[in-house]
């Protein structure tokens, strides 16, 4: 290719590159990307993949930004990923939208606990609480809430705390032994003999 022709070849390209400038939409990726996003939303959602699930439910939310339901859902899907500091985040931002819904409340305490070893610590009951008395059959929630007034000594509060969540339960329900064996390890942190140096 001779010089002139290169040069030719460079001034076709500035000029394209001009145009494409002035009226097109430079360094944006999003069509391709739009394109798959339409035909992910063609098809059925049991069908899809995590990514795919993922991506679909951030569009349920770009077009219902007022919505908890899809923050919340992609809290539940990065969960399932063991995602956990991505999860508390899409389900802080499904209770920005709403600061009453339940199960963004549950599932936020959930994370929490499990983040802090498993314990029930005063932020994880506040949300166990709050998702109890907006919905009093979110026995589990309620039963957890008064687990850090056991722990720190205010057995009497506890009990009378666990008897009003009691009163709306069937008798037997399992979630009594899931109580019992977190009061058991309470218990049994509590007698333990101190460790030397403390």
């Amino acid at each position: 290719m001779t010089r002139t022709s290169l040069i030719a070849l460079a001034i076709a390209g500035l000029l394209a590159g001009g145009l494409y400038l002035m009226k097109g939409r430079p360094l944006l990726a999003e069509q391709p990307y739009a394109e798959r996003e339409a035909e992910i939303a063609k098809r059925d959602a049991a069908d899809l993949n995590p990514s795919e699930m993922l991506a679909r439910l951030q569009m349920a939310a770009r077009q219902q930004p007022d919505a908890p339901e899809p923050q919340y859902f992609i809290g539940v899907l990065l969960r399932s990923q063991g995602r956990s500091d991505e999860a508390l985040r899409a389900f802080q931002s499904a209770l920005r939208r709403d600061d009453t819904h339940v199960p963004s409340l549950v599932a936020l305490a959930d994370i929490i606990m499990i983040r802090d070893g498993g314990i029930v610590t005063e932020p994880a009951a506040q949300l166990y609480d709050r998702a109890w008395r907006l919905d009093p059959s979110q026995h589990r929630a309620g039963l957890l809430s008064a687990l850090p007034a056991y722990e720190a000594g205010d057995i009497e509060a506890a009990e009378a705390h666990w008897q009003e969540v009691r009163e709306d339960m069937e008798p037997g329900d399992p979630l009594f032994a899931m109580l019992d064996v977190f009061k058991s390890q309470i218990d049994e942190a509590r007698d333990a003999p101190a460790e030397p140096g403390e």
